[in-house]
């Protein structure tokens, strides 16, 4: 029993270094790039809202608003920085049903441990039907982007992939 007391002693102090250890090491971690954006469409029945989720690492985030607006330093927690990064995905981001624009609202934004979630939506009588996604977001600014958008229109999800020079693709069968 003394035995097995002092392996789990030993164990507890080499476990509470390494978390240490691990606090110490994150926030050079947390300065790298993810290199993907992970957005999700999904249509709210209830609402007949298609809802869009954008989450993007903080520190991309911040990076791509230095490039595409020339300020040195952004703090992607402040409220203004948020809406810049809102203009920007407005442009870099589209959808159309069938070739009409399905015209996003933006909703805003929330920290959510290292990412910023940015959301958007658009009221509509029906799901879109011929669903069509251009997903540019951070693509411009860094070289080897790779987006995820996962569309769920009913019982179905699909997931698109955007890279390189990839243009508009086609989120079909899912109603």
């Amino acid at each position: 029993m003394r035995l097995l007391v002092g392996i789990t002693r030993r164990m507890a102090l080499l476990t509470g270094g390494a978390c240490v250890a691990t606090v110490a090491l994150a926030p050079e971690a947390l300065a790298h790039r993810a290199q993907t954006v992970l957005t999700t469409v999904m249509w709210n029945a209830s609402s007949s809202v298609l809802e869009v989720t954008h989450r993007i690492h903080a520190h991309d985030a911040e990076l791509t608003l230095a490039a595409t607006t020339g300020v040195q330093a952004v703090d992607i927690t402040q409220v203004k920085n948020q809406a810049q990064l809102l203009l920007y995905i407005e442009k870099q981001f589209t959808m159309t049903d069938g070739g009409k624009t399905i015209a996003l609202q933006p909703l805003g934004a929330e920290i959510e441990g290292e990412a910023i979630l940015v959301y958007q939506e658009c009221r509509l009588a029906t799901p879109p039907k011929v669903l069509s996604i251009v997903n540019g977001i951070l693509r411009d600014v860094f070289e080897g982007q790779t987006n995820l958008v996962n569309v769920r229109l009913a019982q179905r999800t699909r997931t698109l992939i955007f890279s390189g020079n990839d243009g508009a693709k086609r989120a079909e069968g899912l109603l």
